[in-house]
């Protein structure tokens, strides 16, 4: 606001006066508009400070490289800043503005983010600053990367806005590195000062990391208490103001969509959230090599949250089975190759609760993906095998490239689980399919929720969970876990079902795996071929593979049962013709 007096020698002594009135009323309505501001901006400072969750676009897709792009962007949109490559700035550089930024912090938002909170302050004075860093070599470029990344996170968490437009006429800020460094974390060598550095700045990004959060699904609100048993997403906070209980969102039996093809399990409240310190609390964990029996679940077909809004057509999406099998894993933090495989047994299949008769195949899938491929962002071959169909026709075994990827269950790349929502302290008076008590710690992430055993008897205990579960992707029960490689055990895991003769009819006569795709890691597929050797990829372009999550055994069964069977009856009545 802005106003002028100057009288003129004409105005009386009347007009000079109101003339001043006006002036004066101005400057204290503009005093109070700027007053209304700053509290406002005070307000969102301190709300932002206490959400511990990011809005969706503010988190990558599922590795810290994009997320550094997605928030780049972020900084980049604000006005009055100056932003500049982090590659860009010396070590020397860098730490001058951190020594700028550490006296602007605001005490009162330092105070609201608690010890385990990433955005958490860790010097208290310029001085202490600068004897943390008399241990760190000033020419590695992942020391150049930590002090950006933790430039950021105190321009954007420890400044009040106030600071932040005050620091913009003054200082030019770094924007987040290119590069992520972050594929060591947890394995540094003891002489690694500069790994070790960098990870101790990477915290805040833990949060931004994310994944895939929508599915461009609009969701609707669980009406009933049956609905919020099946389904009570952590994001329901933020839509409805809905708050999940200890035993909401557990789902369990399901043969459609409607809830009257659901069946609850029975839950007990033993303790909410606050009532479980967290050094009490089970951390949710799944070993790198292992593999354990499916003794029971349920899968969905057309996987969605909301499945008023299917994304594959009409009653395809629809279909339900009933499931048990074997699941297998060999994905060690930083091996060459990482292997997944689900045996899975579908007992009945039904179509939105329908019965289907006379189907109850038994489905292979066997994934392998080299560290080079999941520097690439390449997800491998996923060769896919049904029982009973002859080895000569098309389609008995068929080689695709995977959907997803082997998943990064360790979070060796990935933070999901590492993030995830604790929802409290259960006791199912009978777990599905083993028909026995048992009391878990509760945790869920958006739509998934994963369920850790407090008996410390168990075997698996702190190690892997007895439970999984979403509303319309999957739930599944878990027991007789082996840690360790599978091989070990069973020699022949990794190929075990590939045809040992091969097809005598189709375009692929000859070969013994179809190659839908036609795509080179798909061209050879046989015992002797697969899995493939492994590649090693640089560390730099390693963490850009995203990480998906199929947790679930079947997760790709129903829909690649239904690829290849479509693909094997093409080839048969190509050749009927």
């Amino acid at each position: 606001c802005s106003s002028t007096f100057a009288p003129s020698s004409s105005l009386g002594r009347r007009g000079g006066l109101q003339q001043i009135m006006r002036v004066a009323k101005t400057i204290a309505l503009c005093a109070c508009l700027a007053g209304v501001a700053q509290a406002n901006d005070w307000e969102a400072d301190l709300k932002r400070a206490k959400t511990w969750k990011p809005r969706s676009g503010y988190k990558g897709a599922g590795s810290l490289g994009s997320a550094n792009r997605q928030l780049n962007r972020h900084l980049e949109a604000r006005v009055g800043h100056t932003f500049k490559a982090c590659e860009e700035f010396g070590v020397g550089e860098l730490r001058g503005v951190l020594r700028t930024l550490l006296p602007l912090a605001s005490e009162e938002l330092k105070q609201v983010y608690v010890p385990v909170d990433g955005r958490r302050p860790v010097y208290s004075t310029v001085f202490e600053m600068e004897a943390h860093w008399a241990d760190v070599p000033e020419h590695d470029e992942r020391v150049r990367d930590a002090h950006c990344h933790e430039a950021v996170m105190w321009f954007v968490h420890h400044l009040s806005s106030k600071a932040q437009g005050e620091l913009a006429l003054k200082t030019v800020l770094p924007k987040l590195p290119v590069t992520d460094h972050s594929a060591g974390k947890g394995k540094r060598a003891p002489h690694d000062v500069a790994g070790k550095f960098y990870d101790e700045k990477i915290t805040c990004q833990n949060c931004h990391v994310g994944g895939i959060d929508s599915l461009g699904v609009p969701e609707v609100a669980p009406e009933t208490v049956k609905a919020k048993q099946r389904r009570c997403y952590t994001n329901y906070k933020e839509l409805f103001n809905i708050t999940c209980g200890p035993c909401d969102g557990i789902a369990g039996p399901y043969r459609g969509d409607d809830d009257q093809y659901f069946d609850p399990t029975d839950c007990v409240v033993v303790a909410q959230p606050h009532e479980v310190p967290v050094n009490e609390r089970v951390p949710v964990a799944l070993p790198p090599q292992f593999s354990v029996d499916v003794v029971g679940g349920s899968d969905r077909f057309g996987r969605t949250t909301n499945p008023v809004h299917d994304q594959l057509p009409g009653p395809v999406a629809k279909i339900y089975g009933q499931i048990h099998g074997k699941w297998y894993m060999d994905a060690e933090p930083g091996a060459d190759l990482w292997m997944l495989r689900h045996d899975t047994v579908y007992a009945s299949v039904t179509e939105n609760g329908i019965p289907i008769p006379f189907i109850a195949p038994h489905v292979t899938e066997i994934h392998a993906q080299t560290s080079k491929q999941r520097a690439a962002n390449l997800t491998g071959p996923m060769v896919s095998l049904i029982d009973g169909l002859p080895s000569f026709i098309p389609g008995g075994c068929t080689c695709i490239p995977d959907p997803v990827g082997v998943p990064d269950i360790s979070a060796s790349l990935a933070t999901g689980m590492a993030n995830m929502d604790y929802m409290g302290r259960i006791k199912l008076p009978k777990l599905e399919y083993l028909d026995v008590p048992i009391e878990l710690d509760h945790y869920a992430n958006w739509f998934f929720h994963i369920f850790m055993d407090t008996n410390k008897s168990m075997p698996h205990y702190g190690k892997a969970p007895s439970r999984l579960a979403s509303a319309y992707a999957g739930t599944a029960v878990y027991n007789n876990w082996i840690m360790g490689d599978p091989k070990i055990k069973d020699p022949e895991v990794w190929h075990r079902g590939i045809p040992t003769s091969p097809m005598k009819v189709g375009p692929d006569a000859g070969k013994f795996c179809l190659d839908a795709k036609k795509v080179d890691f798909c061209a050879n597929i046989s015992q002797s071929t697969f899995p493939p050797q492994g590649e090693v990829a640089s560390a730099a372009r390693a963490s850009e593979a995203v990480a998906g999550l199929p947790f679930f055994p079947g997760k790709h069964s129903l829909d690649e049962l239904v690829q290849h069977l479509k693909v094997a009856s093409a080839q048969i009545a190509q050749l009927l013709i």
